[in-house]
C-alpha cells in the first residue's frame, strides 16, 4: 500500500487519483465541522468552492442551510460560519447544509477521478485509518493546507493516519510523508506541536480558542463522512 500525503488545496490538481483513496483533512476547521455535523445528525453536506454557488444551491432546497467562512470569520447572511461548537443536534438534524470555506470545500472539489474519497480530522483519524486498512488501497492524504500553503495543524493529522497504518502494514512512502509519520510519532500533545504554528495562532486571535481545543481531541467519534457525486453523507 502507498500512501502519499499532499501539503494543499491546490497540489491535487495534477495527480493521478485512479485506483486510489482519497483523504481530506482540514482540522482547523472544515472537515471537523463536517464530521460533528453528521455525528450530530445532518442530512448531507454540499460543498462549494464560491460563495455565489453555495447561495444558489441553498436556495433551492427548502430544507437547507448555509455555513461557511472567509479569513476564519463568518460569511455575511450565513446561518452558521466555521465553528464546529455551533453545530448542534437542535440546530441541524435533518438539515442539508450548503457549505463553502477558505480552503476545505476547494480541496474537495479539487480532487478528481478517485476511488473513495474520506473526510479526517483528529476527531476521528482512527476510523479513518481502519477504514484505508480494510480498503488496502493506495491512498493520497491530501491537506487542505492554509491559503495553498503547507499547515502543520493538517500535516500533524495526516502523519498520525500514516502512522496508524504503518504499524499494522507495510506501506510505501516518499520522504516528504514519512517525516509526517516521525513527526506524528514524536508529538504526544498536539496543542504543544500547534501552538505557535500560523493558522492555529490566527484562530485564537480572532477569539477562537474553544475551537482549537475541541478540534485537537483524537478519536471523539467513529463518524467517517463520505464525498460522492457532490454530497457528503456518513459511511455507515
Amino acid at each position: 500500500m502507498q500512501i502519499k500525503i499532499l501539503n494543499s488545496a491546490k497540489d491535487i490538481i495534477n495527480e493521478d487519483l485512479e485506483g486510489k483513496n482519497v483523504v481530506v483533512i482540514d482540522v482547523l476547521r472544515a472537515t471537523s465541522v463536517m464530521i460533528t455535523a453528521i455525528k450530530n445528525g445532518a442530512k448531507s453536506i454540499f460543498p462549494f468552492e464560491n460563495i455565489d454557488d453555495t447561495k444558489q444551491a441553498c436556495s433551492l432546497n427548502n430544507n437547507g442551510l448555509l455555513a461557511g467562512e472567509r479569513k476564519g470569520l463568518k460569511i455575511d447572511g450565513f446561518d452558521f460560519g466555521n465553528s464546529p461548537l455551533d453545530f448542534v443536534k437542535e440546530k441541524i438534524s435533518g438539515k442539508n447544509i450548503f457549505m463553502t470555506t477558505s480552503n476545505g470545500t476547494r480541496a474537495i472539489q479539487n480532487a478528481q477521478g478517485y476511488d473513495n474519497l474520506y473526510i479526517a480530522s483528529y476527531l476521528n483519524l482512527s476510523a479513518v485509518a481502519n477504514i484505508l486498512l480494510k480498503d488496502r488501497k493506495d491512498t493520497v492524504i491530501l491537506c487542505a493546507g492554509t491559503d495553498d500553503e503547507f499547515s502543520l495543524d493538517d500535516a500533524l493529522c495526516a502523519g498520525m493516519i500514516v502512522n496508524k497504518i504503518s504499524k499494522q502494514i507495510k506501506i510505501k512512502a516518499d520522504d516528504a510523508t514519512l517525516s509526517l509519520q516521525i513527526l506524528a510519532d514524536l508529538s504526544d500533545n498536539i496543542k504543544d506541536t500547534l501552538k505557535n504554528s500560523k493558522h492555529y495562532s490566527y484562530l485564537k486571535s480572532i477569539g477562537y480558542e474553544n475551537d482549537l481545543e475541541y478540534c485537537i481531541q483524537k478519536d471523539i467519534c467513529e463518524v467517517i463522512p463520505f464525498y460522492k457525486d457532490g454530497i457528503i453523507k456518513n459511511i455507515k
